[in-house]
Parts: C-alpha cells; structure tokens; sequence
C-alpha cells in the first residue's frame, strides 16, 4: 500500500512540476552541447577538456550576446512589425472571405487579430521567461563545467553491477542527446538560411524575420515547419495571391532539403526517429505541458529511444554510430 501510494505520489508530483523538469531538462541539453564542443576542442588542440569547456563556453557567449548586440534591436523591431502586419494581413483575409459563404467558418464574431490580448500576455509572463532563462543557462553553466560532481552524485544511490549499468545508460543517453543536438542545428541552419535567402529573392517584406522564424521553429520536427509557415503565407496574401505561391515554393523547397536530403543523412549517423512516433510524442506532451511540452518532446523521445534499446532489448546504442560511421 506504501509503495503504490508513493508511486502515485510521484506520478502527481512530476505532473505538477513538469514545466520545472523541462527546464531542467533544457538545461541538461544545454550542458551536454557545450561539454561536447569542449570534448570536441580537446581532442583536436590538446588542451585539457577544462579549459576547452570554457572556451566553450566563451564562444557561446560571444556568439549569443554579440548575436543580440548586433540584431537584436533590428530583430525585434522587424518582429514587432511582423506581429501587426499578420494581424492587417488577416483582418484582410476576412474580408475577402467575405464574399464567399465559408467566411462563417472563419471570422466568427472578430475582425482582425487582437493585438490587445497578446500584449497582456506576454507582459503577464514576461518574468516567468526571463526566470525560466536564467535558469537554463546557469544550469548548463554549471552542468557543463563540472558534469562528473553531478554524476557521480546521483550514481552513489546505487552500488555494485547496478552502479555500472545506471553509467553506462547515463553515458549512452547523453551521446545520443548529443547526436540528436548536432543533427537539429544543421537542420535548423540550413533552413534558417534558404528560407531568408528565398524570401529576400521573391521581394517578401520582413524576409530575415522570418527567416530567423523559420530556423528556431525548426527546433520541433513538423510542426514547427507548419507554423513558420503562416504569418509568411498572410504577408503574402495582403500583397499579391501569386506571392503566395512563392512562399510556399520557398518553404517547401527548404523543408524537402531538410527532411528528404539532411534528416535521412544526419538519421543514418546520428539518431532515427520514427516521424509518426514523433507527432504522437507531441501531442502527448502538449495535453501535459502545453508549447514547452511539444518543444522538448523530441528531445525526451530520443531518451526514451535509448531506455528502451538498453532496457527492454538488452543493445547498446553506440553500436549503431560505430557501425554507421
């Protein structure tokens, strides 16, 4: 009776806290990329894996913060001109539905987007971001420097043959991670930079925006190609109904390069996937944690890929990378 109350217990407490565990778990993901790009320095400078954790750490620094310092200003104010052109471009799209009798399906009771209510929210939850930031980056601040204080911490619950199997699925969870990390940011990348390039040929207003857009979306498989989409295809349709098919043209050619010529080439090296488990995973996910829960849900369905290999079929992951290698 314990036992079972515990486990409900725990059940409810996960639930519960599961915006917290995912951001822990951003943080882990943080920690695993710049400790591999340290590992990764070491291995070809010579320096100790310390001091290339910290440059590490220094390049993503730099990275990030010049990122900002250089186009943070153009990037938000080119977003906040995205934000009110979508809404003048679907007030637009409702009156030309209104010549149709489907328009009932779509403006019902509004016309336009409000831009009063998002503005509301996004103030409203402006300090729980910034918080949920901070978080993540001291986590993977911390976690990346000294990830053996972390380990071996948690590896000392448990003793003899089990204390090797809890380090080895540790270790093998933590270079599929990796893998998966390295594959999504080629990915990403690569669509950032042929939707921007695409759009600025086709004269689509806001073209870097969007692009920008298109590659942090990018970071959830599918559905997140859908939504980069939308405000592209509504800018469109307030300018010109053949502009529309340009950006669809654009998107799909960025999306066909990134699903049929880099996912299978980064899955036959990396970490496979299968795509309808990956929608099931975020909608699952969705039902509990809402957008935070669809953004990591790839990433815990590539944890629960390796728990099942190395459990339920006795295998280990890192067979596959050697012999794809």
């Amino acid at each position: 009776m314990f036992v079972a109350v515990l486990i409900v217990g725990l059940v409810a407490g996960t639930i519960y806290a599961i915006d917290l565990i995912l951001l822990v778990f951003a943080g882990i993901l943080l920690a695993i990329l710049l400790r591999g790009c340290g590992d990764w320095l070491a291995a070809h400078t010579g320096l100790t894996v310390g001091w290339s954790t910290i440059i590490s750490l220094l390049a993503f620094s730099f990275v990030v913060f010049g990122s900002i310092w250089m186009f943070g200003v153009q990037i938000a104010d080119q977003a906040d001109q995205l934000f009110y052109a979508v809404s003048q471009a679907y007030t637009q799209l409702q009156d030309k539905l209104q010549q149709y009798h489907i328009a009932g399906l779509f403006a019902s009771g509004g016309s336009g987007l409000s831009l009063g209510s998002p503005a509301r929210a996004a103030a409203s939850g402006i300090l729980w971001v910034i918080a949920s930031i901070v978080l993540v980056l001291f986590l993977g601040l911390y976690l990346s420097i000294n990830p053996h204080l972390y380990t071996q911490l948690f590896l000392s619950f448990f003793s003899g043959r089990r204390h090797e199997q809890i380090s080895s699925l540790m270790e093998a969870t933590a270079s599929a991670l990796r893998w998966w990390l390295l594959g999504q940011f080629i990915a990403m990348a690569v669509v950032g930079v042929i939707t921007t390039i695409g759009l600025l040929i086709i004269g689509t207003p806001m073209a870097v925006s969007l692009g920008v857009m298109a590659m942090l979306l990018t970071f959830v498989p599918y559905v997140g190609a859908v939504v980069s989409a939308i405000p592209a295809m509504l800018l469109a349709a307030a300018q010109d109904s053949r502009m529309v098919i340009y950006v669809m043209l654009v998107y799909l050619i960025a999306h066909v390069v990134e699903g049929y010529i880099l996912v299978p080439m980064i899955q036959h090296r990396m970490v496979y996937l299968p795509p309808a488990m990956i929608l099931a995973m975020q909608f699952l996910m969705e039902l509990f944690a809402g957008t935070l829960g669809v953004m990591f849900a790839t990433p815990l369905m590539v944890v629960a890929m390796v728990l099942i290999k190395e459990l339920y079929f006795k295998q280990e992951w890192t067979e596959d990378v050697s012999d794809a290698a």
